[in-house]
């Protein structure tokens, strides 16, 4: 103890707060380089976590790109269907064909076609209308089913109007009516091959 009684009691302050100045830049350092550490940290998780999202993200695309597929394939064979459906360049000649054909399964008689013409599509430019008339006799249900099974026959047309008016047979009546066929594109055309 004898070293202490050297020390005056400025030297001893002046020791002391040197030891507390250096106790804290050591741990102002200690907490700056652990501060600097946990930002670190906190910005990898944060990049960890915005990648695993975007992995998510990819997952679900690639999902979504798979059921796409398959959602395309069938909106073609749909589209495929439909177009079958509308009128080919034969125009009269393709629906005299497909409305005899539909007229042999229906319980109406004396079905007759007059040929139409060709007007513009009103909403869609690129395509067109063949409109025809029609003629057939049948009682009232006979007639309702005829021109269901059209409708479902051509899921594309439009019954443009329908008159039925009586005849001298009891039940028995006569009906008219004008139908619009969607008239298949040229572009449709041009890519079928020729059969």
């Amino acid at each position: 103890m004898n070293g202490w009684r050297f020390l005056t009691t400025t030297t001893s302050r002046k020791l002391v707060l040197l030891s507390l100045g250096a106790l804290l830049v050591i741990g102002a350092v200690a907490w700056v380089s652990g501060y600097n550490q946990w930002t670190i940290h906190r910005a990898h998780k944060a990049k960890i976590s915005a990648l695993t999202n975007d992995i998510a993200e990819a997952q679900r695309l690639a999902v979504t790109v798979a059921q796409t597929a398959a959602t395309r394939v069938q909106m073609q064979r749909f589209v495929d269907a439909h177009e079958a459906t509308m009128v080919d360049r034969g125009q009269f000649v393709w629906v005299i064909r497909e409305i005899s054909h539909l007229a042999e399964s229906q319980p109406v008689g004396d079905v007759t076609t007059q040929p139409g013409s060709v007007v513009q599509h009103a909403r869609k430019p690129a395509y067109q209308w063949y409109v025809t008339h029609l003629e057939f006799v049948g009682d009232y249900d006979q007639i309702g089913l005829f021109v269901q099974e059209l409708e479902n026959h051509f899921p594309e047309a439009e019954i443009r109007s329908l008159n039925i008016v009586a005849t001298e047979v009891p039940a028995i009546h006569r009906a008219a009516l004008d139908l619009a066929l969607l008239v298949r594109p040229a572009t449709a055309q041009k890519t079928e091959p020729k059969s």
